[in-house]
């Protein structure tokens, strides 16, 4: 199987911190699966990880395992182009984390937060959760 890119939304990270046996885990241990986030992303990790006590060694391994990237946009720029395929545009940058980083695939566990429809259609995205991203892979697998 070819390697396969995907943007990973706050709350898959947090999951993979949290739990070793969960989707997100296996995601984020997966080397056939390049992950990607953007340095909110990352922001917002750590503001989690502070509130809920998390190790630190634990974060460290799991940002190695992860590319970040910049948006290099304003928020304004973000809201204006992405702000219309979410319910909040607090999660605009998601959206544009993953046009940004060219993946195919946006791995979140709120779903209801997004678009998914319209992602899909104009900018080629699919919004899943992990645990469906990881039975699609599986699915690929069958017939390669």
């Amino acid at each position: 199987m070819a390697k396969i890119q995907v943007f990973l939304d706050t709350d898959v990270v947090i999951s993979a911190l949290l739990s070793q046996t969960g989707a997100s885990y296996e995601i984020l241990n997966n080397p056939q699966i390049i992950k990607n986030i953007s340095k909110t992303v990352k922001k917002e990790v750590k503001e989690v990880v502070k509130r809920l006590n998390i190790k630190s060694q634990k974060v460290k391994v799991i940002y190695t395992k992860i590319k970040t990237s910049s948006l290099h946009l304003t928020k304004k720029q973000v809201l204006e182009r992405y702000g219309y395929f979410v319910i909040d545009e607090k999660d605009s940058q998601i959206v544009a984390g993953a046009e940004r980083a060219k993946t195919k695939f946006l791995l979140t566990y709120n779903l209801k937060h997004y678009r998914v429809d319209k992602i899909k259609a104009e900018l080629g995205i699919t919004v899943v959760k992990p645990g469906n991203f990881l039975q699609y892979l599986r699915s690929i697998n069958k017939f390669s």
